[in-house]
């Protein structure tokens, strides 16, 4: 823009006379047509509300273990951790003192839970140099030092925090252990810690709540001013020589953060296309903004308005439009997250039972807003083209003008090649990218999806003309009507295709991730019974069962068969591991997935099953050699072959049960697989088999659990579909928004068209012929809408499925779901009622106001 003298427009006014265009004329035409804005924004809205909380969702887990490992762990630079629940030898903690004289402080620490009144706590327990570590932590030993505590005190006192819900010189037993509550912390230092659901003992007291007879589940170390961390963790890990795992302190984050892994990629891809989607209806708003202005932009390029003001004036329209959308979907999804993590009572994964607190990234609103923003500007560029098209001539043509002009053919082939090369690059991305990257592919294929189909527009609309044209009279005109807005049309027929290709592909991919994870469970049903030391119906990694239980249920009349194993916990470097331990004539899912070879070796000692995650988590192969850091040092072992099992943590793996004992100081069982005779009574079985699970607790006094083969992998199967559930409703969500952006397509469609509706009704029209117009338009964009829809979604599907294999190398199974089918019909439906109730309308319109409406 150019001044009246000639002179360049400073860069500042330009700006302001662009907002004051954009307030004076593009807002004004957003006022006019307040539905197809709203509906539009409602979709920017719902994909900002959704990355929103997912970032926040996944957040949280992650910080809120952060957030109590850091008040746990204080000014700690190195930590010492256990390998496996057995425990560290409490003589590490001298070794260490004695041989790394960087070593400021080294504090031996009890960290695990304990259930108190059907309520999983914190453990805590130190000596006295604990109070070289944390504030929070320093307060608790405070508290029971100036309560004049005598060694009796030592021996059975702890102090709690208010969130306990306990109180001072309460009596309690805690794992069989009789303790008296000498003090309670309140305050915001306890609220930091775990939100005050902890008890802190000292280390002899804590040792036997957690049956840690002279052991320690970590050595926390503090270095001397100016030491040099690398040098002095490798010192300590020389020291450790491999029978604990020398890691940073906050590696219990980075665990958390992995265990949600599944859930969080599958909605995040989820995310990805919705804003896609978003991008696209503002597209369609714009281009349809841009076919209703056509008058009045060329009255503006009469009036000597440049063509790069009125592109700039839409492009501003539109980063509006996005911001204000994203603005909107913030505290929606900030709620959404909080009402998602108000149902997580605690981290799955994490044995201090850590008290999950909503925790949104400084980053995620800005993310969010510019992600809104950019796909909204992005969408628009390309409908922005069309006012190259607009003459000024045009100001001069009264009544409303068709939106039929010819796309320029170079926009027509740069979006063709551009969106097939897109197309390619997801596949390439989905197929060759490992881990969460592979994402990015969902959002890459969406993107070329839609330009192929701009692209094809003439190709699309010619064939809902063709279609509509077998509807005899009424059909004939409403081919007419189409070929004249063919803008219109596209935006209807790729509205219906939208929502069919998400529901499609989406939930597909989803129910195939669900029965990928259910089909690596084949096996888990094969026992008729099992009896487990995990009261929570998860993998029973402990505490140890008593060792009479075995034969007294090998003696109930009707067992034919009782298999002992145990399923163990590790720490593997930073990685969380499961391992289960196999013995001869198990019925472990592992058993199924591996060769008879293979498995033979196993049981021998010779080897080790990884599962495809935790294969690629190490970077090994069939015939790579392991060295695994246990209790009792390093040891090597042969990877015999990878499995496709369902992920848990970083991974799980399978080993000799005698192995995996004895590497791992684990001498006992976890659970119990139970065979019986089919001819027997089971009901009476199972009500011997609850009477000695009562009589025999596991250690601590924790009870043990019964259920049948049937029953826990109902459970397994169940917690899968809740990983999947969240993404679910997730993707129910977009569908809606794009239905009711389809409604609203044809609501307007129809209202734009009152003037020419009477113009047909004056001309001696039937009120059942226009309806039957408008249905027969409506039902060929329908149909071609939803085949478009199929071809989208069944890609999209098949795509999605790699996408998840590569985020959870879950080898998930392609498999065509019938009810998908579902969405067509939804479309089809919506498409068709959706324009006859404003056909109706249109119909019983006066004939003389139809004709005078603007």
């Amino acid at each position: 823009m150019r001044t009246a003298a000639g002179r360049p427009a400073s860069p500042l006014r330009s700006i302001a006379s662009g907002l004051s265009r954009i307030r004076v004329l593009n807002l004004r035409e957003i006022r006019t047509h307040r539905l197809r804005v709203v509906t539009s924004l409602l979709v920017v809205i719902v994909a900002s509300a959704l990355l929103i909380s997912v970032l926040g969702l996944y957040g949280s887990l992650t910080e809120s273990v952060r957030q109590v490992n850091a008040a746990i762990t204080g000014t700690a630079q190195v930590e010492v951790a256990s390998i496996a629940d057995s425990g560290i030898d409490e003589g590490l903690a001298g070794e260490i003192r004695g041989d790394v004289p960087e070593a400021k402080s080294v504090v031996p620490l009890i960290r695990d839970s304990v259930v108190i009144d059907n309520r999983k706590t914190a453990l805590l327990g130190s000596d006295f140099r604990v109070t070289a570590l944390s504030g929070e932590l320093r307060q608790a030993v405070s508290a029971q030092q100036s309560a004049g505590i005598g060694q009796q005190d030592l021996e059975n006192g702890i102090v709690v925090g208010a969130g306990t819900g306990l109180h001072k010189d309460q009596q309690l037993t805690v794992n069989g252990v009789p303790v008296r509550v000498i003090s309670v912390v309140e305050g915001d230092q306890a609220s930091v810690l775990n939100k005050g659901n902890f008890i802190f003992a000292y280390l002899g007291l804590a040792q036997r709540l957690a049956s840690r007879a002279d052991k320690v589940d970590s050595i926390l170390i503090v270095a001397k001013p100016g030491a040099d961390i690398p040098a002095l963790k490798s010192d300590v890990s020389r020291v450790v020589d491999g029978r604990a795992v020398v890691v940073d302190p906050d590696f219990r984050a980075k665990q958390a953060e992995v265990a949600s892994s599944v859930t969080r990629d599958a909605t995040l891809l989820v995310s990805l296309i919705s804003l896609v989607i978003a991008g696209f209806l503002v597209f369609n708003t714009m281009n349809m903004a841009v076919a209703s202005r056509r008058q009045s932009l060329a009255m503006m390029r009469a009036l000597g308005a440049r063509r790069g003001h009125l592109v700039g004036d839409l492009l501003g329209e539109s980063a509006l439009f996005g911001f204000v959308g994203g603005l909107i979907g913030v505290p929606i999804g900030i709620l959404a997250g909080r009402w998602a993590i108000g149902r997580i009572p605690e981290a799955e994964s994490d044995t201090l039972a850590t008290a999950v607190s909503y925790h949104l990234p400084g980053y995620a609103p800005v993310i969010a807003i510019v992600a809104c923003v950019v796909a909204c500007v992005a969408a628009t560029s390309l409908a922005a083209r069309s006012v190259f098209a607009v003459s000024p001539v045009e100001a001069m043509i009264a009544g409303e003008v068709a939106d039929n002009s010819t796309k320029p053919g170079r926009a027509v082939w740069i979006s063709g090649v551009v969106g097939v090369a897109l197309l390619v690059a997801s596949w390439f991305v989905a197929t060759t990218v490992p881990g969460r990257p592979a994402i990015l592919a969902g959002a890459v294929y969406a993107v070329g999806g839609l330009l192929v189909c701009y692209a094809l527009t003439k190709q699309l609309v010619a064939l809902v003309v063709m279609l509509t044209r077998r509807f005899r009279g009424p059909g004939q005109l409403a081919a007419v009507n189409t070929e004249r807005a063919p803008r219109r049309a596209w935006a209807t027929l790729m509205t219906v295709a939208v929502a069919v290709a998400v529901g499609m592909g989406t939930s597909g991919a989803l129910d195939n991730l669900v029965g990928s994870i259910s089909n690596s469970l084949d096996g888990l049903a094969d026992p008729d019974f099992y009896l487990s030391s995990d009261p929570g119906g998860g993998l029973p990694t402990g505490p140890p069962m008593s060792s009479e239980i075995e034969s007294q249920v090998a003696k109930v009349p009707g067992v034919t068969k009782v298999v002992g194993a145990q399923w163990a916990s590790l720490n593997i470097g930073e990685a969380a591991v499961y391992v289960q331990g196999l013995e001869p004539g198990s019925l472990a899912p592992f058993v199924k997935k591996a060769s008879s070879e293979a498995l033979q070796r196993v049981l021998a000692g010779d080897g080790i099953l990884l599962s495809n995650v935790l294969a690629r988590t190490l970077d090994a192969h069939a015939g790579d050699t392991l060295r695994l850091a246990t209790p009792s040092g390093y040891r090597d072992i042969q990877v015999i072959e990878t499995v496709n099992y369902i992920s848990m943590g970083s991974g799980t793996a399978a080993m000799s049960n005698s192995v995996l004992s004895d590497w791992f100081d684990r001498p006992y069982d976890t659970y119990l697989q139970v065979s019986t005779d089919p001819n027997a009574d089971q009901a009476q079985i199972r009500e011997r088999l609850d009477a000695i699970a009562t009589a025999n607790p596991s250690a601590g006094g924790q009870a043990v659990t019964v259920e049948s083969g049937a029953e826990a992998l109902s459970a397994a199967q169940e917690q899968a579909q809740q990983a999947g559930a969240f993404t679910i409703a997730i993707q129910w969500i977009v569908a809606l928004a794009a239905a009711v952006a389809l409604l609203n397509t044809l609501l307007l469609s129809v209202i734009e068209r009152r003037r020419e509706l009477g113009v047909l009704r004056a001309m001696g029209a039937s009120r059942r012929f226009i309806s039957r117009m408008v249905v027969a338009e409506a039902a060929g964009i329908a149909l071609i809408g939803s085949v478009t829809g199929l071809v989208l979604g069944s890609a999209l599907h098949f795509l999605s499925d790699k996408i998840l294999s590569a985020t959870t190398s879950i080898e998930i199974a392609y498999s065509p779901r019938p009810s998908t089918l579902l969405f067509v019909g939804i479309a089809c439906v919506l498409c068709i009622g959706g324009a006859l109730v404003p056909a109706m309308r249109a119909s019983r319109m006066n004939i003389s106001e139809s004709i005078l409406t603007e």
